[in-house]
């Protein structure tokens, strides 16, 4: 029997918070909503109205104020002193990726979290995909692979929409966002370099569409020894070539408007190959598919594991929970964050020179 509910925060009540958090932290019995923050002050409230929430805030530092709060999730755009601000206040987090917008800031919130015991977490939601999950188990299984080919040309981000319900009121003034987005970007473009920062979009869709690829690469395979080579290859896409001990890997990103889901990692061993082919993370209820080719006999077969019905943002806020209540080991600690950003570093400056 379960003693404690732990209640949560929730930072920022756009769209991922409303699709994916929210449902799940009302349907957990490990958790409540204790409190809401959002800019807009119209969307704090109408979502506050949806989940009978009556603490609501506009400015994060008063709800990490609110005694009724152990937890939160930040949603946000810009995460990095929220985070810090969450540490400072004592709360157990989890952040939507990615952890910050640079190794930079991101490196003292990795320190702070580890000195203060909290349960910190990015906000990875594959690694708890259980889907993933066994093609890791599969990959481990074929030994040293000869290659590995990691594919994210996502789909179109405009159809899951019409599946859910979604309230954004149009009430925080434009020049406010355009000072945040400024201040992101010339942090950004600091981190590059002079004779990098004309990457600087590139390096955003690649925090913002693949840095779950990054993850899932660096649980698989861990971290690469070098960027062998990376390359611009369209207006939003780029491929890279990694080195893991000796092993090569491709690594292509594009934003593509198909009407399928194009996200999947490829490992080929000696004798197998493994295949995890990612759903739309936006939907609900479906996790990721293994397909398998290995020898039978003298002869080839393949084979289809699909994925069980559930949802790997669901999983994460179990573990969440497993981690505050039961001590159970952070599978997506602010370290793996730091990792990945430092690799989206590398990669960018692998490139050839490009100035603004």
């Amino acid at each position: 029997m379960q003693d404690r509910i732990i209640g949560v925060g929730v930072i920022g009540c756009g769209e991922i918070a409303q699709l994916m958090h929210l449902p799940y932290l009302m349907e957990l019995p490990a958790f409540r909503i204790a409190a809401l923050c959002d800019i807009s002050p119209g969307t704090v409230d109408a979502v506050g109205e949806q989940y009978s929430v009556t603490a609501r805030y506009t400015d994060h530092r008063a709800l990490l104020a609110d005694p009724d709060v152990d937890a939160v999730v930040i949603c946000t755009y810009d995460h990095g002193e929220m985070v810090a601000d969450t540490i400072r206040a004592g709360k157990h987090l989890i952040v939507e990726k990615p952890l910050a917008f640079t190794p930079e800031e991101a490196r003292p919130l990795v320190e702070q979290a580890e000195r203060s015991g909290l349960v910190a977490l990015v906000g990875y939601m594959k690694f708890y995909d259980p889907g993933y999950q066994t093609g890791l188990e599969r990959i481990a299984a074929i030994g040293r692979p000869k290659s590995i080919h990691v594919h994210d040309f996502a789909g179109r981000f405009d159809r899951y929409g019409k599946l859910y319900t979604q309230t954004r009121i149009a009430d925080v003034p434009a020049e406010m966002l355009k000072a945040g987005r400024e201040a992101v970007t010339g942090r950004v473009e600091a981190a590059l370099g002079a004779d990098h920062a004309g990457y600087r979009d590139l390096y955003l869709l690649l925090l913002g569409l693949s840095s779950h690829d990054l993850a899932v690469m660096r649980g698989a395979f861990g971290t690469p020894d070098r960027v062998v080579h990376a390359q611009q290859t369209g207006p939003n896409q780029l491929l890279a070539v990694l080195d893991y001990g000796g092993v090569p890997c491709l690594f292509d990103m594009a934003l593509a408007q198909y009407e399928w889901w194009d996200e999947w990692i490829h490992v080929h061993g000696e004798r197998d190959e493994v295949r995890i082919e990612f759903q739309n993370p936006y939907f609900r209820n479906a996790s990721a598919i293994v397909r398998l080719r290995e020898a039978a006999g003298e002869a080839a077969s393949e084979r289809v594991i699909p994925g069980i019905p559930d949802t790997s943002f669901r999983r994460e806020w179990q573990h969440f929970a497993d981690c505050i209540l039961a001590g159970a080991k952070p599978r997506t600690p602010l370290s793996g964050g730091l990792a990945d950003l430092d690799l989206a570093v590398r990669i960018i400056q692998a490139m050839p020179p490009k100035r603004l």
